[in-house]
């Protein structure tokens, strides 16, 4: 088996030890919200207290909020409802709940609460996967804990925006941020923060292999760990970090000794069985790359039943994969080939594209009669998945922190140098006659490794031409329907409506000039005519609408068009989205009817509304497509006059979607309208996406 292979990094391991956990904050209560919110709360909290039961407790809470006395003791509830989003369930509940404490902490002037409730909205993104919407709520909190001098929040959000752009692999700007969360730390000495700081160094640093410098980032975490009280599950957290750069960089001992030190960590597995079960299988993985096959089976299967508890699907297909790496170096290819196919069904269901590429890679070695599938699979997915540029700023900060940082280790290496030159020596003599032992082995082995990697080069090459070629003789296809349907629509034109409306037209230039009643009859039979035309223009045009929209490619990008072509200068527009989300999926009734209504409510925002920001969100949950649609102008009494138009026309394209719709307005609170439309999806478009 090609070593190279046993290589391959753990993705979800590189997240261990970054907090994941919900804002440390501390909000203000009253008597009433300890009498009432917190305990329907703890209510919805009970066991056997159902989904559909948890609503009307979240109503009460939400409604309770709402009828306060004042804007500051509202301000006070809405805080709390915002904090609590394990308790608010239902996100547009969620949603309306966060907006009011933004407005009513804006009102009252309480910055504190303020950068809390952008905090909030941005833990709620983080949680849907919204990364774009989550990181941009983050810089809005910090704008604000920036005005008021909150080092320590200053520091948190520096480092949680850091923790995303890690998981996005902006490299560069992760390092920046967190260099800059560790000054604010290290003002306050917050050890704890601290420890995750350089944590989360490591882990970036691992990721682009530079194995030294990331060691030496964990041990400086370590180190402010040891200071904190009760750390054992995070020092075993960072210790199976260690363990993995060991086994990145070919120490095998070294990772082996780091496993089994997390494994002997009193109570891990009835604490957290998911790092215990990592921490068996990365054990395994170690040993098996050591070539040390001894109890890695039984150390695999039982790392996998626990995974299965926990129903960790991402981690649970990377042991999978290094199963069949186990199976494989056994000499048991079909065994080999069952669980690295189980490892992509796995990474299928829990959208771990990372694990997809390395696995679809592994089963292109082991099923060579199906490795051009693989590959095309592989570069499809690769390439979608490279097409964000990685930002390229703050670069020199982290040199500037390492310069300051290091300085003193550095002095203390040059004095070790003196001593190790003199050890150097004296175990040259004893190396060289190893050395030249093992050169021939080396030569040999690194040649067949040589031909393999020439063999698949090849293979390689071979595939992406024919990929390409295929591209190319689809683009024609694509060009040629399209020459001959302009074509068709040229001759419809032409030939059938330009016809009609000629003749018609000189019927009733002869008959302008007489006022008989046979004249009277044939302008009658013109005018028929002239519909006749109409009828066969609309038809034309809806069958061109029907085609064109069924095959409407790129939503979010019309979407984002839309509200970029604003003419109004004075409107902000936002659109948060979630980029791993296959929007493109939807059928294509569902694309255009909530486009037009985008377009439709934005205009009557410009119009009417005198807002300064236009705020649009997509996320699916479950079975359902929700829009939400807000601006932060005058605003209207929804209860006084007659609907309008528009909301006619959202009226009668929503029900076309069997959906629903609200419509939250208030005067001088700004406009929200939620869609709730049932999810169809285009069949024909995930087909071809997945092929």
């Amino acid at each position: 088996m090609n070593k190279s292979y046993f290589y391959i990094i753990i993705l979800f391991l590189h997240f261990l030890g970054c907090s994941k956990t919900k804002p440390e904050k501390v909000i203000q209560e009253t008597q009433t919200t300890n009498d009432s919110i917190s305990v329907w709360e703890s209510e919805s909290n009970a066991p056997e207290i159902t989904e559909e039961d948890k609503l009307p407790l979240q109503l009460k809470a939400f409604n309770l909020a709402k009828n306060a006395g004042n804007d500051s003791l509202k301000a006070i509830y809405f805080s709390n409802l915002s904090y609590n989003i394990d308790f608010i369930t239902d996100s547009l509940l969620y949603r309306k709940a966060n907006k009011q404490a933004i407005l009513l902490n804006k009102r009252i002037k309480d910055s504190s609460a303020l950068g809390n409730a952008y905090w909030d909205l941005a833990y709620f993104f983080n949680k849907y996967s919204v990364k774009d919407s989550a990181f941009y709520n983050y810089s809005e909190a910090l704008d604000i804990f920036n005005a008021i001098d909150d080092k320590r929040n200053i520091g948190e959000m520096y480092l949680r925006m850091a923790t995303i752009q890690m998981k996005i692999k902006d490299y560069i700007g992760s390092e920046a941020n967190t260099v800059k969360a560790i000054e604010k730390f290290k003002s306050i000495e917050n050890n704890k923060k601290l420890s995750d700081c350089y944590n989360l160094l490591g882990i970036v640093l691992n990721d682009l292999e530079e194995y030294d410098k990331s060691l030496s980032y964990y041990k400086e975490s370590l180190f402010y760990l040891k200071k904190t009280p009760n750390s054992n599950t995070s020092e075993a957290r960072l210790i199976n970090n260690i363990g993995v750069t060991y086994r990145n960089n070919e120490q095998y001992l070294l990772a082996i000794e780091n496993f089994e030190k997390v494994l002997s960590t009193n109570n891990l597995f009835v604490n957290t069985p998911d790092l215990y079960a990592k921490a068996l299988s990365n054990l395994a993985t170690a040993k098996l790359y050591n070539k040390d096959t001894v109890d890695v089976e039984n150390l695999f299967i039982k790392a996998i039943e626990i995974k299965k508890k926990e129903n960790d699907l991402g981690s649970l297909s990377s042991s999978f994969y290094n199963y069949a790496e186990y199976e494989a170096f056994t000499k048991d290819s079909l065994n080999a080939i069952i669980k690295a196919k189980e490892s992509e069904r796995l990474a299928y269901a829990g959208n771990s594209n990372e694990q997809l590429l390395k696995t679809w890679q592994y089963l292109a070695i082991l099923e060579k009669e199906n490795a051009t599938d693989y590959f095309k699979k592989f570069t499809a997915l690769n390439d979608s998945l490279q097409k964000e540029d990685r930002k390229q700023q703050n670069k020199f900060a982290r040199i500037r922190f390492e310069t300051d940082e290091f300085i003193a280790e550095n002095i203390e290496l040059e004095s070790e140098k003196e001593v190790l030159s003199k050890q150097k020596q004296m175990w040259i003599g004893i190396a060289t006659g190893f050395f030249l032992l093992g050169l021939s082995i080396y030569i040999i082995i690194n040649q067949r490794a040589k031909n393999q990697k020439l063999r698949f080069d090849q293979q390689q090459q071979a595939n992406n031409q024919e990929i390409f070629n295929l591209m190319l003789t689809q683009k024609q296809k694509v060009d040629e329907v399209k020459r001959l349907e302009q074509k068709r629509i040229s001759e419809e034109l032409h030939d059938g409506v330009l016809g009609k409306m000629l003749g018609a037209r000189m019927i009733l230039t002869g008959l302008n000039k007489r006022a008989t009643d046979e004249a009277i009859q044939e302008k009658s039979k013109a005018l028929g005519s002239l519909q006749e035309i109409e009828n066969e223009i609309r038809s034309i045009s809806h069958e061109l609408s029907h085609s064109a929209y069924q095959k409407i490619n790129n939503f979010t990008d019309s979407v984002e068009t839309l509200l970029s072509n604003n003419k109004n200068a004075n409107i902000k527009t936002i659109f948060h989205f979630n980029e791993d989300e296959n929007w493109d999926s939807l059928a294509g009734d569902i694309k255009i009817n909530v486009y037009r209504i985008i377009q439709e409510t934005f205009q009557n925002a410009i119009k009417h509304s005198k807002c300064t920001y236009f705020e649009v969100t997509f996320y699916r949950n479950d079975a359902q497509f929700n829009v939400i649609m807000s601006d932060n102008g005058i605003g209207y009494n929804i209860n006084k006059g007659k609907k309008g138009i528009g909301i006619r026309n959202i009226t009668s394209r929503i029900e076309k979607l069997n959906g629903t719709f609200h419509l939250d307005s208030t005067e001088g609170q700004g406009t929200t309208i939620s869609l709730n439309i049932p999810v169809k999806v285009d069949i024909k478009k995930t087909s071809n996406n997945n092929t």
